[in-house]
């Protein structure tokens, strides 16, 4: 019988003692030990086992889980003794800051002095130490108690300090989703701010401390030319383009071939690869951990994105808008989703996100980073790289995320929903034209009928406002004897105006016969049927690629009675 899968769960010890699925992953622990850096940092996309591999290291060397049997087994417990020794050895701190985003710096301040006290908590018995003097004890008392905020960013230095007086061990950090907090302030405006509290907090706690063992940090990005990491400058990152490392962050192909056959699934192997592999990180092939264990998971074995539904793309979208030069950041985009690559980017993995607007390679490391595109190839020259589309679902995704980007460029600057309602038709054509002239330019429209869902995703985003609804939108529903591609209805009489929207590919046709088509389809198959109690206006867009024409009919209710 196949093991349970424990999607969504990042306890390594749940997962041991339910006897989920686990992937072994525990060599990581040796490359650990061996390892001479005081300090680790390992920049991997979001679901590719950033947080159980903390989880995991935390049960292995927290002296607080003493003589566990949740290693019984695996490949750790097959290595020389010295490496055993070090099993449940040491006091561990174990951070995650995934949740510590706020859209001001107020907001994390209080975040974090909840997260302080929540960790401190977890340590009540060293008020009890005879090896913490009172003035120790106080200051403890005092991040319990949310008291100070000049505390805060030595919150976790201190901590360390008092669980090495009280074991007289050198203590393990793990300090997980780093960077949150970080990205989040750039996009609401505090990040200075947020750079200097965080600055503060490594160096306290990551940079000559001799009350440290290790550290192991984990995140998205490496934030490095504002001096986050210079300050502490014994930080080594291990980025997805080297090779140390490179196996312990998402599946390799001999994982998934093993998970496929214990699950009776290798004969879809192809499709496994065609959507959810892709990844190189240096010279490995990497599937994605999460979209596999869905796949799994799900009982008819759909082939489907799963990934994608995890996260959302806020932040990469900010950015670009945020570029001084996006539109040809945008060119760009369009080129990617043409080409399945990008070619000639320049690898900015140290995010020099203070000068972002003027840097587009660095938009397009976060790409990869965050795992939406990955290098063709070994990266030996970083100022030359070509990245490219790795599988089908992160594909999938990239085409939602420009056509959601597309209907964010008009929300900014026209309301559709209100043109309409006044019945303005000539700058309803006009204000169309004009974006699908300025945005179409990075998204190339199939010739096929995914095209015409391409258009009839964008019309429907450009008119649809759920927190202000002038219009009832219908979609594809059956009027007299045919299907309309959208009708709009006046909501509350809101106005006396409706309309039928007609969208039709002209490759075939040409521009001029293809609306005279739409048109005759409207009137042939009685679409008006619908609206017959409004003043009706008939709007025929028949488009190839990003060459669009629009005509449009009127009609009065008057008309339509007799």
């Amino acid at each position: 019988m196949n093991k349970e899968i424990a999607t969504g769960t990042h306890d390594f010890k749940k997962i041991i003692e339910t006897n989920s699925l686990y992937v072994d992953k525990t060599l990581f622990i040796k490359d650990l030990i061996d390892d001479t850096s005081d300090v680790v940092c390992f920049p991997r996309p979001r679901r590719f086992g950033k947080t159980l591999n903390m989880s995991m290291l935390n049960y292995y060397f927290n002296i607080n889980y003493k003589d566990n049997t949740l290693f019984k087994g695996l490949k750790i417990m097959e290595q020389d003794k010295k490496y055993l020794m070090e099993m449940n050895k040491y006091p561990v701190v174990s951070l995650s800051l995934k949740d510590a985003k706020f859209d001001n710096y107020k907001g994390f301040i209080d975040n974090y002095k909840e997260i302080m006290k929540s960790l401190y908590s977890k340590y009540n018995y060293l008020l009890k130490s005879d090896k913490l003097d009172e003035t120790d004890k106080e200051d403890f008392l005092k991040i319990i108690r949310k008291q100070e905020n000049v505390l805060l960013p030595n919150a976790l230095a201190k901590l360390v300090e008092y669980l090495y007086k009280h074991y007289e061990l050198q203590v393990i950090v793990l300090l997980d989703e780093y960077d949150a907090p970080i990205l989040n302030a750039y996009l609401e405006g505090f990040y200075d701010k947020m750079i200097t509290f965080m600055k503060q907090l490594f160096v306290t706690t990551f940079k000559d401390n001799n009350n440290l063992r290790k550290g192991v940090i984990t995140g998205i990005s490496r934030i490095s030319k504002e001096n986050l990491f210079s300050d502490a400058n014994n930080i080594e990152v291990y980025n997805m383009t080297d090779s140390r490392y490179s196996t312990y962050f998402g599946f390799t192909e001999a994982e998934v071939d093993m998970l496929l056959q214990e699950y009776n699934l290798i004969n879809t192997k192809k499709g496994v690869e065609k959507w959810y592999d892709g990844y190189l990180f240096n010279k490995t092939i990497i599937y994605n951990p999460w979209s596999i264990l869905k796949y799994l998971k799900n009982e008819d074995h759909i082939l489907q994105s799963y990934w994608v539904k995890t996260g959302n793309v806020d932040l990469l979208k900010k950015l670009v808008f945020r570029m001084n030069d996006n539109s040809t950041i945008l060119n760009d985009f369009h080129k990617l989703l043409e080409t399945g690559k990008i070619e000639h980017v320049v690898l900015d993995t140290f995010m020099d996100l203070k000068n972002l607007i003027a840097k587009k390679n660095t938009i397009w490391t976060l790409f990869m980073l965050s795992g939406y595109l990955t290098p063709t190839k070994l990266v030996d020259n970083p100022n030359d790289v070509t990245l490219r589309i790795p599988n089908k679902e992160v594909r999938e995704n990239l085409e939602n995320m420009a056509n959601s980007w597309l209907t964010d460029i008009k929300r900014d600057e026209i309301d559709f929903a209100e043109i309409l309602r006044v019945g303005n038709i000539e700058k309803f054509k006009n204000s169309f034209e004009s974006i699908v002239r300025s945005g179409f330019s990075y998204y190339d429209v199939p010739k096929n009928e995914k095209g015409e869902n391409f258009y009839h995703g964008f019309v429907m985003g450009l008119l649809y406002d759920s927190t202000n609804r002038v219009f009832d939108i219908t979609s594809n529903r059956e009027s007299g004897d045919g299907r309309y591609d959208l009708v709009l209805k006046p909501i509350n009489n809101s106005s006396n105006n409706a309309y039928i929207i007609e969208l039709k590919s002209a490759y075939e046709l040409g521009l001029d016969k293809t609306i005279e088509k739409s048109f005759k389809q409207i009137e042939e198959l009685d679409y008006l049927e619908s609206v017959k109690e409004y003043n009706v206006t008939e709007i025929a867009i028949a488009y190839i690629g990003k060459k669009i024409k629009i005509e449009t009919r009127k009609i009065g209710k008057e008309e339509l009675k007799n």
